[in-house]
């Protein structure tokens, strides 16, 4: 209608009608645009905050399961540590101390894998739109938690421990299908806060055919090279556990400033 009626007027030469017609159409065209561009940025602000929030949660996700690893590493440490002082004492004296020398035994060398949850970080990656949700400085950050972080948990778990290898093998194979069967760690959810026990091998009484016990811990003994990989594995466990602290710092700080952003 207003294209016809500029028509009209160009044909009058009706010049000051044509300007108001022009600008009434440039100033059409122009509002047009800039709610174009105000619902594509309300958009790009909605995509953010999902994005935001979803991340958010990975990483408080992340921070449950690292606080269960931590615990159950401490145990781990403090297991590897009672072997360390039982090889340097004499033999235990009685059942229960030489059922806790196996046990400890077997527990040192437990190994429960991990890495940050990267899922939504990727699907960002992959689809071009961190920037919705980052900085240059803070996307270097979370490469650093999710690529390089990653890295170095792969590499420090690449190889099976070779203490966690002897010491299954001069476990007797009963005891150690005893022993797996109170393992707990595979009965809980890390990312669901209040169901992690108190302690992971609390509840973890000897099997009934003790002699089995008591040749498990001769053989452990009388293994040279058990004392050797113990060494190793007490250092191997002081790294993992300063890693999950450094992941668990990384996460938090993460998320501090992700939501100080929104």
């Amino acid at each position: 209608m207003i294209l016809q009626r500029l028509a009209t007027s160009i044909r009058k030469q009706d010049w000051f009608t044509v300007f108001i017609e022009t600008m009434i159409v440039v100033f059409g065209v122009f509002i047009g645009l800039q709610v174009n561009n105000w619902n594509e940025a309300r958009q790009h602000r909605i995509e953010a905050e999902s994005s935001r929030e979803r991340l958010i949660a990975d990483l408080h996700a992340d921070l449950d399961a690292f606080a269960v690893r931590r615990q159950w590493y401490e145990e781990v440490v403090a297991a590897a540590l009672r072997v360390d002082d039982a090889l340097r004492s004499d033999p235990p004296e009685t059942e229960d101390e030489t059922w806790w020398f196996v046990l400890d035994s077997w527990i040192a060398g437990g190994e429960w894998p991990f890495a940050p949850s990267a899922q939504i970080y990727k699907e960002l990656q992959n689809a071009g739109d961190l920037d919705l949700i980052a900085s240059g400085s803070m996307q270097r950050r979370l490469r650093d938690y999710y690529e390089d972080s990653a890295n170095e948990i792969k590499i420090s778990l690449t190889f099976r421990s070779a203490y966690t290898d002897l010491a299954r093998q001069l476990i007797e194979g009963r005891v150690g299908m005893h022993i797996a069967d109170c393992l707990s760690a595979a009965s809980f959810e890390p990312s669901l806060p209040g169901t992690n026990p108190t302690s992971f091998y609390k509840d973890c009484p000897p099997p009934e055919d003790f002699r089995l016990v008591m040749r498990s811990a001769a053989n452990l003994r009388e293994s040279a090279a058990l004392r050797s990989h113990l060494n190793a594995r007490l250092s191997n466990l002081s790294g993992l556990q300063s890693l999950l602290e450094y992941l668990a710092r990384q996460a938090a700080s993460l998320v501090a400033d992700l939501e100080t952003t929104r």
